[in-house]
Formats: structure tokens, sequence, C-alpha cells
């Protein structure tokens, strides 16, 4: 390619020093000069450029057609005619062009492709944490199912009554109802008796899930499962309240 233009442009330099004066010596006018044919011919790569207008010869300088070299090299010639001025410059080579168009169509479709496998793993991720999380879901699901049974097995008769435990919530907070038939029970029971089951159940509630907190109520099932306490725990501190009040 060096080559190539190198050649070209020393092909214009030559026609216009020759035939033109240059710098302070440019003028304009007419001269008669001798001009020496002698079957000149051109021969690129080793094959012979086919010229309309054959080169020649003035004062041991040899000429040749600006076109002519023009097309060889793949350069554009422009003769303005008002300003007496020719332009060369490179021409688009087609061959290139095309090939540079395939590559852009071609980077172009694996882009393409890029952002549909991106989006494809950026979708599997998605899955894969729904998933995940379902699956923690599920494990605390069935150890909370497992603390609740466990629970009732142990309080079930606590201080000669029947108690029922329903659990529920979160890994952050742990819902506790403790249902109780006050009309059969409540004259046989007081307030430490509720204040000690809270404890043993919170208690054993953090055993399992130590950094959850914990809210309940304690409601009668032969008022509609009407509210008589509500409690909580605290796990940050580790504070019982019955009531509002601390009773551990």
């Amino acid at each position: 390619m060096f080559k190539k233009q190198y050649l070209a442009v020393f092909s214009a330099v030559v026609l216009a020093t020759s035939l033109l004066p240059t710098g302070s010596q440019a003028a304009t006018g007419t001269k008669n000069l001798q001009a020496k044919y002698n079957n000149i011919k051109v021969l690129y790569n080793g094959a012979a450029v086919p010229t309309t207008i054959e080169p020649f010869i003035v004062n041991g300088t040899t000429y040749i057609p600006l076109r002519m070299m023009a097309g060889v090299f793949n350069k554009e010639v422009v003769w303005d005619g008002n300003t007496y001025t020719i332009t060369v410059k490179d021409q688009a080579d087609a061959q290139h062009a095309a090939e540079l168009a395939a590559r852009d169509a071609q980077i172009r479709s694996l882009q393409s492709k890029i952002d549909t496998l991106n989006r494809q793993i950026s979708d599997l991720e998605d899955d894969l944490e729904d998933a995940k999380n379902k699956d923690d879901d599920d494990d605390f699901d069935d150890q909370l199912d497992d603390l609740e049974d466990a629970l009732n097995d142990d309080y079930e008769d606590f201080r000669g009554a029947e108690w029922d435990i329903i659990l529920s919530g979160d890994e952050d907070e742990i819902e506790v109802e403790i249902a109780l038939d006050f009309d059969e029970y409540e004259d046989e029971l007081d307030d430490s008796d509720y204040e000690d089951l809270v404890i043993n159940v919170i208690e054993d509630i953090w055993d399992e899930f130590d950094d959850a907190d914990v809210v309940g109520e304690i409601v009668d099932t032969s008022n509609n499962d009407k509210k008589k306490y509500d409690f909580e725990g605290d796990a940050s501190d580790g504070d019982i309240y019955f009531e509002d009040d601390i009773i551990n």
C-alpha cells in the first residue's frame, strides 16, 4: 500500500513540477517543448498498462499520463479548469469496503448473540435465586412446623390445662398464638402461670431461631378467640414482655 501511494504521488509530482513552474517561478503562458516518443511502455507488476496517450520524453524526463497511473494505483484524479488545479485522492476500495461491511455485519450478529446470552444468564440467575429463596422458605417452614409440634407436645397440658400453640411468621419475627378455654380453666390459673408458659415458649423458640423477635397473644377459645393477654420477646437484648412488663 505504501509503494502504491508513493508511486502515485511521484507521478503527479513529476508532471506538475516538470510542466509548470513552481514557487516564485510560477507563471502562465505558452512554451514550446520538444517531445521525444520512443514507444515507451509502462509495466505494472509485469503487466502492460494500457493508455490512450503515449508516454514521451522532454529534456531527458519521461512523462506519463497521470490518469493512467491513478487508475493503476486506485486513485481518483479531478481537473478543475477554472483554477487549473489537479486533485488526486484515494478511491474507495470496493473489495475492502465489502470486507468491512461483512465484518460489521458479523460484529452486529455476534453482539446480538452476546446480548441474548446475557439476558438468558440474567434470567437463569434470577431463577436460581428464586429457587434458593424458595428452598430457604421451605426449610424455615418445615423447621417452624416441627417446632410448633414440639411446643404442643411439651406444653399441651401445662399446669393441668389444655393449650394449643400456633406459630407463623418468618426468620425475623415469629408470631405465636396460645389458645385456651378460659371458661374451663380461668379459675385454676393466674397471671404467673401465663407468664411462665410464655417464658418457656419464647426461650424454646430462641433455641431454634435466636435472632427472631417474638410477638404473640393468648386467646380465649370460648369467646371466639378473643385476646386476653399479649406478649413479646426482643431477640436483641433477650427481654420478654407480658402485658408490657418485663417478666424474665
